[in-house]
C-alpha cells in the first residue's frame, strides 16, 4: 500500500510539473505573439501616418509652398507636357526626411509674348476633385477630332495643352489647370515655383 501511495504522488508531482511548464509556455507564447502584433501594428502605422499627414498637409512644413525648384533644362523639353517630380527635404515636429516628393507638376515649351523661350508649367492633378491629369491624343468633344490634350481619366474632362478647359460650359472642373510661375535661367535651367491650390472652386486659392 504504501508503495502504491509513494508512486501516486510522483505520478501526481510529475502531472503538476508538467501543467504547470505547459501552462508557463502558453503564457510566453501568448506574451510574444502580443509583442509581435504591437511591433508590426507600430511599423505599419508610421508610414500610414507619414503618408496620411503628406495627404493631408503637403506644404505646411517648413514654407515648401511657393518655393522655387530646379527641375530640368529648356534643352531637355518640347511641345509635349512631360512630367517632373519635385523633392525637397520634409520635417515635421520630429525628422527630417530628405528628397521625398512634395508633387509633380507638367513642364513644356512655349513661347512668351515677347518671342524669347518660355517654359509653361501646370499642376497634374483636375481643379475639380484632384484626380491625375493625363496627356495623349485624346477626342476633342467641340471639334471629334484627335488631338494632343490634357484629360481626367476621373471624370472626362478635357484640357488644351495651354491648361484652358475645351468645353468650359460642360466641364466638371470649376476652372482650368492650375498654372505655375516658371522661368528659364541664362544658363538654361528651368525654375519653378511649386503650389498646391483648392479644389472645386472656380477661383485658384493657394493652399
Amino acid at each position: 500500500m504504501s508503495g502504491n501511495s509513494s508512486s501516486d504522488k510522483e505520478t501526481k508531482k510529475c502531472c503538476c510539473q508538467c501543467e504547470a511548464e505547459s501552462e508557463e509556455q502558453n503564457r510566453r507564447s501568448f506574451c510574444l505573439s502580443v509583442l509581435g502584433m504591437g511591433m508590426g501594428a507600430a511599423a505599419l502605422a508610421t508610414p500610414i501616418y507619414a503618408g496620411a499627414r503628406m495627404a493631408l498637409y503637403p506644404l505646411e512644413q517648413e514654407g515648401l509652398s511657393g518655393k522655387e525648384y530646379q527641375l530640368t533644362t529648356y534643352d531637355a523639353l518640347d511641345e509635349v507636357p512631360r512630367q517632373f517630380v519635385v523633392l525637397d527635404n520634409v520635417t515635421d515636429a520630429w525628422t527630417t526626411s530628405p528628397n521625398q516628393t512634395i508633387g509633380v507638376v507638367y513642364l513644356c515649351k512655349k513661347d512668351n509674348e515677347d518671342g524669347t523661350p518660355g517654359v509653361a508649367a501646370f499642376q497634374t492633378v483636375c481643379p475639380h476633385a484632384g484626380c491625375r491629369v493625363k496627356v495623349g491624343p485624346t477626342k476633342n468633344p467641340a471639334t471629334g477630332e484627335t488631338e494632343m490634350l490634357f484629360y481626367c481619366p476621373c471624370h472626362g474632362d478635357t484640357f488644351y495643352l495651354n491648361g484652358e478647359r475645351v468645353q468650359p460650359e460642360n466641364s466638371k472642373s470649376a476652372r482650368s489647370l492650375d498654372y505655375l510661375e516658371a522661368r528659364v535661367d541664362e544658363t538654361g535651367k528651368v525654375f519653378v515655383k511649386y503650389q498646391n491650390f483648392q479644389l472645386g472652386t472656380s477661383e485658384r486659392k493657394p493652399v
